[in-house]
């Protein structure tokens, strides 16, 4: 070591040393710039991947948005489609439901005046020259310069010609009731109080919305022939009651609602089991029968509460002056002892 000033050796030795660490001095700094740069430029191509890969999915979804968008239009337009085929095949079904119906009621108009005219005939012909014949036999089997002999013959042709003119009124009230010539209302009336004067029942009568007297519409047809089915079906209705359901009260309804007729029959009786009302042939003949007048019979019964038969039958229009179609009048209620 040297106390006093360096010497000229010493101080070119330091002169070196500072002149070699010089450059790693320098260095240092440019390959830190050197590796930051490095790293934003891998940062930069990170991003740049994500951005990448994010518009493209964004485009796959847009496509797909796109293609979906396109099937919901084009299944939204199949459906309408549909939809409108639906429609108008319902409207077909209506029209050819209601076509029926006009042509059941156009059928049932035109028997029942077959039906009454056949009546008319067989009433007005045959009817007569069986009284006639009834009458003469009866003349002559009172005849005092008749024998004994033939006395009893006449009398058995006598009893033979009367029982013939009771087939024959049978016949005629069997393709007309002559109860109806009075009305609806009325026959249902004096029907209900037979049965219920045959059978010790107790029955109600409820009439609404109907006119009574037929005259104003006992040329319409259609009509009529509704009435011979109600009447008939009334008729089946309280018989089956009679036969199986061992009441003590029996309901009878008859209404207009609105386009229909609605006939029901109520009975507090022992009621159907399931599946008994298909063993016998009462209730599917009533069904057959409103069937055919363009109808349906519905029917409601547990074990021991009773049952209730329900008939709705198409109205035809009488069209009489001075009443509107459906009106109703008020109910009016009978009691049959």
């Amino acid at each position: 070591m040297h106390d006093g000033p360096l010497c000229s050796r010493c101080h070119g030795t330091a002169l070196a040393g500072l002149a070699a660490a010089a450059p790693c001095a320098a260095a240092a700094p440019a390959a830190a710039a050197a590796q930051h740069l490095a790293v934003a430029a891998a940062a930069l191509t990170v991003a740049c991947a994500a951005v990448a890969l994010t518009t493209l999915a964004l485009l796959v979804c847009w496509l797909r948005g796109r293609t979906l968008a396109r099937r919901c239009s084009r299944l939204a337009l199949e459906l309408g489609r549909e939809q409108t085929r639906r429609a108008q095949a319902e409207r077909a079904w209506r029209d050819s439901q209601a076509h029926l119906r006009r042509l059941a009621i156009a059928r049932a108009g035109a028997r029942e005046a077959e039906r009454r005219r056949i009546g008319r005939d067989i009433h007005d012909d045959l009817g007569q020259h069986l009284l006639a014949l009834h009458l003469d036999i009866g003349s002559l089997h009172n005849s005092p310069r008749l024998p004994g002999w033939l006395r009893e013959q006449t009398g058995l042709l006598e009893r033979h010609v009367r029982l013939t003119i009771h087939a024959l009124r049978n016949v005629i009230n069997d393709l007309r009731p002559a109860a109806l010539e009075q009305g609806l209302r009325l026959a249902m009336r004096r029907h209900v109080d037979e049965f219920a004067r045959l059978s010790g029942l107790r029955c109600q009568l409820d009439i609404a919305g109907l006119d009574g007297p037929a005259a104003a519409h006992a040329a319409n047809a259609p009509f009529a022939a509704l009435e011979t089915v109600l009447f008939r079906l009334l008729q089946e209705a309280l018989s089956n009651v009679l036969r199986h359901a061992a009441a003590s009260n029996v309901h009878v309804t008859l209404r207009r609602d609105g386009d229909s007729l609605v006939l029901g029959v109520r009975d507090d009786g022992v009621g159907l089991a399931p599946g008994c009302e298909a063993r016998g042939t009462g209730l599917s003949g009533m069904a057959d029968r409103a069937a055919a007048a363009g109808g349906k019979l519905t029917l409601e019964s547990q074990p021991g509460r009773g049952t209730m038969v329900t008939i709705v039958l198409p109205a035809a229009s009488p069209g009489r002056p001075g009443r509107a179609t459906g009106t109703a009048e008020s109910p009016q209620a009978e009691y049959c002892e």
